[in-house]
C-alpha cells in the first residue's frame, strides 16, 4: 500500500482498495478533529465508553473459578485498558469498497456527515509509536462478530496469578468480540494495556475525508485550513489540497473523490491573508503546483 511523503488521495489512481491492505479509517466529529490537528495524535478510549456493553465484561463469567483475580481484572480494564477503533476496506461480491463507504459510520461517529474520516497507514502508525508498543501489551486485530458475544467460559483460561496475566491469556475473548449487529463496521481495533497517553499519527495519514455536509461549507473548511496554514501549527507544510477527499452520492451508493480544487478555491479566496499567501508559495515552489 502506498504512503506518500505528504498525504494524498490515491485510490483509483495508484491503487485499488481491498480488505487487509493496511488502510485504517477513523471517524470523528469536527471538534474532535480540530483537537487531533493540534498535535496530530489520537487518544485511546476507555472501556466505559463502548457501544457494546458486553465488551471487556467479566461479570457473566464463572467468577468462582478465580474470584479475586476476576474482581481485580474488571476494575483494571476500566482504569488501565484502552482502545482505538477503526474501520477498514471491505469486499462486496469480490469488488473492493473503501472504508469511507459506510453511511452508518458517517451518521453515527462523524456527526451525520458533518465530521471527518482520517485514513491512516497501519504499518506507519505502528512504526511511529514503536517505543510505546514495545513497552506495553497490545493487540491490533480484526473484531469478530457473533449473536452470542458474551465470552464463553469454555474458552477462558482462568489460571492466572494477576489481572495482567488473565488479560494476556484472554484478550481475544474479552476485547475482540462484538454483537453481530455491529458487523457492517468491519472494525479493526487497537487494544493497549497500562497506557493512557496519546499515540502519534504524524506522518501516518494517507488522506483525510470531509463529510459531505462539511464539504459544502466553505466557512468550516476555512476553519480547518486556518490550522493547516498556520506557521506555528504542527500541521504546517504537512497537507496539500490533494490530501483531502469527500463522499459523493450516486445511483450505486457512495464514492470517494479528491477535492483538491475545492480546497484550493477556499485557499485562493483568502490569499490576501499572509499565511495563505505563504501556503500558495510553498505549493508552487516545493510541491509542484502551478497556481497563478
Amino acid at each position: 500500500m502506498l504512503l506518500t511523503k505528504l498525504p494524498a488521495y490515491l485510490y483509483w489512481h495508484e491503487e485499488l482498495p481491498h480488505k487487509g491492505d493496511g488502510a485504517l479509517f477513523h471517524y470523528t466529529n469536527l471538534e474532535s478533529f480540530k483537537k487531533i490537528l493540534e498535535d496530530l495524535t489520537l487518544l485511546p478510549s476507555s472501556f466505559e465508553r463502548l457501544n457494546d456493553m458486553n465488551e471487556g465484561n467479566v461479570h457473566y463469567m464463572n467468577l468462582s473459578q478465580n474470584f479475586m483475580v476476576m474482581y481485580n481484572t474488571d476494575k483494571y480494564i476500566k482504569e488501565k485498558c484502552r482502545i482505538i477503533c477503526f474501520s477498514q476496506n471491505y469486499d462486496i461480491k469480490g469488488f473492493g469498497q473503501e472504508g469511507t463507504n459506510h453511511p452508518a459510520m458517517w451518521a453515527h461517529y462523524a456527526d451525520n456527515s458533518n465530521g471527518v474520516c482520517i485514513v491512516i497507514d497501519k504499518e506507519a502508525f505502528i512504526s511511529k509509536n514503536k517505543d510505546i508498543f514495545e513497552n506495553h501489551f497490545y493487540k491490533f486485530e480484526d473484531v469478530e462478530y457473533n449473536f452470542f458475544n458474551t465470552p464463553d467460559d469454555e474458552k477462558i483460561d482462568f489460571e492466572a496469578e494477576t489481572k495482567q496475566e488473565f488479560i494476556k491469556k484472554n484478550w481475544k475473548s474479552l476485547f475482540f468480540l462484538k454483537h453481530k449487529d455491529w458487523e457492517n463496521e468491519d472494525e479493526h481495533r487497537l487494544f493497549i494495556m497500562g497506557y493512557d497517553g496519546k499515540l502519534s499519527i504524524d506522518g501516518c495519514i494517507k488522506y483525510i475525508v470531509l463529510g459531505r455536509k462539511l464539504f459544502l461549507d466553505n466557512i468550516r473548511i476555512k476553519d480547518l485550513l486556518d490550522i493547516i496554514v498556520n506557521p506555528s501549527s504542527i500541521c504546517y507544510h504537512k497537507f496539500t489540497p490533494h490530501s483531502f477527499a469527500t463522499m459523493c452520492y450516486n445511483s450505486h451508493g457512495y464514492d470517494t473523490m479528491d477535492i483538491a480544487s475545492k480546497i484550493l478555491s477556499v485557499v485562493m479566496s483568502n490569499i490576501s491573508d499572509p499565511p495563505y499567501l505563504d501556503y500558495v508559495e510553498w505549493l508552487n515552489t516545493e510541491q509542484g503546483y502551478d497556481i497563478s
